[in-house]
This record gives C-alpha cells, sequence and structure tokens, in this order.
C-alpha cells in the first residue's frame, strides 16, 4: 500500500549470471534487468520511474546493485 503521492524505492541486484546464488543464497531467480524492474513499475501505474546502478562489485562475481524509483499517482 502507498498513499498517493508516495514513492517506492527498491534495491536489488541486477540481473546476473551467477548461478551459485540460487544454493548460496537461495535464489529464486538471477535478478531483472534496470529496463525490466522500471517496466513492472509503469505498468502497476507509477510515475517518473528512475533507475541508477549505486554499486559495482570489482571482484568476481561482479555484482552490480541497482536502485529503482517511482511515485505514485497523486489524487486528480
Amino acid at each position: 500500500m502507498l498513499k498517493p503521492g508516495g514513492r517506492i524505492v527498491i534495491l536489488d541486484l541486477k540481473r546476473h549470471t551467477f548461478e551459485e546464488a540460487r544454493e548460496l543464497y537461495a535464489d529464486t531467480w538471477l535478478g531483472f534487468s534496470e529496463v525490466e524492474v522500471k517496466g513492472f513499475l509503469e505498468q502497476a501505474g507509477f510515475e517518473q520511474v528512475q533507475s541508477w546502478i549505486v554499486d559495482r562489485e570489482k571482484q568476481a562475481p561482479g555484482f552490480e546493485t541497482m536502485l529503482v524509483v517511482g511515485g505514485s499517482r497523486r489524487p486528480q
């Protein structure tokens, strides 16, 4: 639930190919791309959806962490 005009913030790993994460971290899926997460939010009605890569690991497996933010519609 999000009040009108509120914001949703998602911080998650970007899609990767590190299969060992399924067992090590109980990952069901290996992440989503920025485009996919932005699309999910836009399809759900969020506006002004933006994304950034906020961290890149220098060592293997080289995970990238993304931040995605969207605003809920304000009542008219």
